[in-house]
C-alpha cells in the first residue's frame, strides 16, 4: 500500500517538474507547503538583445544559457531528490491511515455486511430472472381444475412445434423433459419453448437409467443436461424426470432436483397410436394429474392436437408442472418424488 501511494505521489511531482522546467522564485510543483518543497530559483535566462541574432551579444547569450542550463540541471536533481524524500514520508502517512481504517472492526463489519447484501440481492435477481425467462407462472384461476401434460425424450422439432402450436391456440402450456444430447440439434425449438412460456426440464444427458450408475455418474448426467439446456436457451431447468422412472436411494440422494414422475401413463411410446393415447386420457384425468407422453412420435402430436381442445372444453387448465405446484401450494424439494400434485 505504501509503495502504491509513493508511486502516485512521485509521479505527480515528476510530472510537474517535467511540464514546467523553468520557474520564477517560489515553490516547485507537487510539494507546496513543505520545507523541502520551497526553493528559491533564479532561472531567468538572458538571451542578449532579444532576437538572439549574430555578434558577441548572441555568443554571450549562448554561453550564459549553457551555464544556466548546467545550474538548472543540478537544481532539478536536488528538487527530485527532495521530492522523492517528501513523497516517501507522505506515502507512509497515507499507508498508515489506510491500514488503520482497514483494520478497524467497524469497517470490516460494514464491508462484510455489504458483501452479504450484494450476494443476497444477486441470488434473488438470478432466481427471479430464471423464473421469468422460463415463463414459470402465469395468472390462472386457482378455483378451476389444472392438469400438467408432460413430454419426454425430446426435443424433436417436427413434434414439439406442433404441440406448442395447439397449446398456444387454446391458452395452454406444458413441460418438456429433454435429453441433453439432443438439445443442440433442435436449438430453435428449445429457444421457442422458453420464449413462449413452456417449461424446459431435465431428462438426463444421455437417457441413461440412473439406478444403474454410481453417485458421481448420476450427478454428471444431471449436471450435463442442465448445462446443455442452459447454454442453448439461457434457462437452467429446475425439475427433472428419471428415464423409465427408475430410482433407488443413491439416485434420490444425488440428483439434486425435484423428481417429477406421473400418475397417468399414455403408453404412447408403445402403441404409437393417436386414438389409444387420447382414450387413456379423456374421461380419466382429474385435477392435479401429471400425464406422461413422449415428444418423439408424430402420433403423439396427432393425439395432442385433439386432446387439447377436448380437455379445455371440459374445464381443465393446461399448465406446466411448476405452475401446478405453485397454485396447489406444494413446494418441490430436491430428491423428492412427485407423481401428481393434488
Amino acid at each position: 500500500m505504501r509503495r502504491i501511494a509513493k508511486t502516485i505521489l512521485v509521479a505527480g511531482v515528476l510530472a510537474g517538474l517535467t511540464l514546467q522546467p523553468v520557474y520564477g522564485a517560489g515553490q516547485f510543483p507537487g510539494a507546496a507547503g513543505t520545507e523541502t518543497g520551497r526553493r528559491e530559483a533564479t532561472r531567468v535566462i538572458r538571451v542578449g538583445d532579444g532576437d538572439g541574432s549574430g555578434g558577441s551579444g548572441g555568443q554571450e547569450a549562448s554561453s550564459s544559457q549553457g551555464a544556466s542550463q548546467d545550474g538548472n540541471g543540478s537544481q532539478r536533481a536536488g528538487d527530485i531528490t527532495d521530492a522523492v524524500a517528501w513523497a516517501d514520508q507522505a506515502a507512509q502517512t497515507v499507508a498508515d491511515a489506510l491500514d488503520q481504517a482497514v483494520m478497524d472492526p467497524a469497517f470490516q463489519e460494514a464491508m462484510a455486511q455489504a458483501a452479504a447484501a450484494e450476494a443476497e440481492a444477486l441470488a434473488a435477481a438470478n432466481a427471479a430472472a430464471q423464473a421469468a425467462a422460463a415463463g414459470a407462472i402465469r395468472e390462472l384461476d386457482p378455483t378451476k381444475p389444472m392438469i400438467a401434460l408432460t413430454y419426454d425424450d425430446g426435443p424433436q422439432s417436427s413434434v414439439g412445434n406442433r404441440i406448442m402450436d395447439v397449446m398456444n391456440l387454446y391458452g395452454g402450456k406444458c413441460t418438456f423433459f429433454m435429453v441433453g444430447e439432443r438439445v443442440p440439434s433442435h436449438a430453435a425449438e428449445v429457444q421457442r419453448m422458453v420464449n413462449e412460456g413452456f417449461e424446459v426440464a431435465n431428462h438426463t444427458q444421455d437417457h441413461k437409467y440412473l439406478n444403474r450408475l454410481g453417485a458421481a455418474e448420476i450427478r454428471s448426467q444431471v449436471e450435463a443436461c442442465n448445462n446443455t439446456i442452459q447454454s442453448v436457451c439461457g434457462v437452467r431447468p429446475t425439475l427433472m424426470r428419471l428415464p423409465g422412472g427408475n430410482k433407488n436411494a443413491t439416485v434420490l440422494a444425488n440428483v439434486g432436483m425435484p423428481v417429477i414422475l406421473w400418475n397417468v401413463d399414455t403408453l404412447d411410446w408403445k402403441t404409437r397410436n393417436a386414438q389409444s393415447t387420447i382414450s387413456s386420457v379423456l374421461g380419466k384425468v382429474k385435477d392435479g394429474d401429471i400425464i406422461l407422453m413422449h415428444e418423439l412420435y408424430s402420433a403423439t402430436a396427432d393425439a395432442t392436437e385433439r386432446l387439447v381442445p377436448a380437455l379445455v372444453s371440459q374445464g381443465f387448465q393446461l399448465v406446466t408442472v411448476s405452475e401446478l405446484a405453485h397454485y396447489k401450494g406444494i413446494p418441490l424439494n430436491a430428491g423428492q418424488i412427485y407423481n401428481r400434485i393434488p
